[in-house]
């Protein structure tokens, strides 16, 4: 997804009558960035770009599609012969771009938790569950430092060797958005609403027979399937605030996925909108993603609001495009490497439990940094 349109800091709802019969759901709309917020249920801060009209490239069908709002005809033609001669003087060559455009990287990354700061916090946040305050805690940190080139570049180097169903780049006003995330925080189709929390890491392996181990590792591990159990929960209680409780259903349970650096492991949980309802209240019910608070939600977020160093920001919030009747398609914003100025900041996390080891969940942030960490070029003074 590269985004192109008038910037804009709120989430422009257009009226139209759709009226096109396309094999994909995206429509032109608000396409950007939703951020993590600080109060449960609140759309607070945006930033993204109001897109009234667009090319979509389907890559099953090879086929490039010009979409937008308009009056009549005329205008569409008049605006299609153009995109087709702006298409013409351009070029759609990525390896040319990267050629001219040298990859943004970074020499050195510093955390804003060094790894006894962190470990520290992990107590902290395990004697929070101790007392009752929380069942599980997702505590988050970010890496900060320095860059020289093209984020651009950057991210279609990046996507070529750690593809993921939610990668993005979208520059809104010279803030660049670089994403790898694996996670859908929410989809709004029609009355269906669809989120699917990721709980449960662990590396890939080069050795097949490693790797298959690796897989039945994670998915028979009792503290990660516990954990997402309590998310799964989380978000069937969210739901049930835009939606039908009645129509509330975990369609996957601790499904077992497999990407370029990691395995993950994700459930699917769904629910009908309520009558009168919008994907709107969905949204804002899910906010933030409960796979990046912990449970209970609002006591989750208290206690982060003191452990964590920074404001988390578009980290944690949602990447992807809103349509005028509140149909969507958001990505969580993790592994996400967010350019700004000469600035370059990652955001890591990890959930916490009592059965949490702190060593081994410093060292799953460490995992979860690597493939933009290295993309980058850079070394981390953990």
């Amino acid at each position: 997804m590269i985004g192109a349109g008038r910037p804009t800091d709120a989430i422009e709802i257009l009226s139209y009558q759709d009226q096109a019969e396309l094999p994909f759901r995206f429509r032109p709309g608000f396409v950007g960035v939703v951020h993590y917020p600080l109060r449960s249920g609140e759309i607070e801060i945006v930033e993204g770009l109001s897109v009234e009209r667009a090319f979509v490239y389907d890559h099953d069908s090879r086929a490039m599609y010009f979409i937008g709002l308009f009056d009549n005809q005329a205008e569409f033609d008049s605006w299609f012969h153009g995109a087709l001669l702006r298409l013409a003087l351009i070029g759609s060559d990525a390896a040319g771009y990267q050629l001219s455009n040298p990859a943004a990287t970074a020499a050195v990354l510093e955390p804003a938790d060094n790894r006894s700061e962190y470990l520290e916090k992990i107590v902290a946040s395990q004697a929070h569950i101790s007392a009752g305050d929380v069942y599980q805690i997702c505590l988050t940190t970010s890496l900060e430092g320095e860059f020289v080139g093209d984020p651009l570049s950057y991210f279609l180097r990046l996507r070529k060797k750690n593809p993921a169903p939610y990668s993005a780049y979208i520059n809104v006003n010279g803030v660049h958005f670089v994403s790898i995330s694996p996670e859908r925080f929410i989809t709004v189709h029609g009355q269906k609403v669809l989120s699917s929390p990721i709980k449960g890491t662990r590396p890939r392996s080069d050795d097949p027979a490693q790797d298959l181990l690796l897989i039945e590792e994670l998915g028979t591990d009792l503290k990660e399937r516990a954990e997402n159990l309590m998310i799964v929960d989380l978000i069937r209680n969210d739901l049930s605030v835009a939606c039908d409780p009645a129509s509330i259903r975990v369609e996957s349970l601790l499904a077992v996925k497999s990407f370029s650096t990691l395995h993950q492991l994700v459930s699917d949980v769904s629910g009908l909108l309520a009558t009168g309802k919008t994907g709107r209240e969905a949204l804002s019910a899910l906010l933030p993603g409960g796979s990046m608070t912990g449970a209970p939600k609002i006591s989750a977020m208290q206690i982060l609001s003191g452990l964590e160093s920074r404001p988390r920001g578009a980290y944690s919030g949602g990447i992807g495009w809103i349509a005028p009747d509140w149909s969507m398609d958001l990505g969580m914003v993790i592994r996400t490497a967010v350019f700004k100025d000469s600035s370059v900041s990652i955001g890591i996390g990890g959930g916490i439990t009592s059965d949490s080891n702190p060593d081994a969940e410093h060292d799953e942030i460490v995992l979860k940094s690597k493939a933009l960490v290295e993309g980058l070029g850079a070394s981390v003074s953990w």
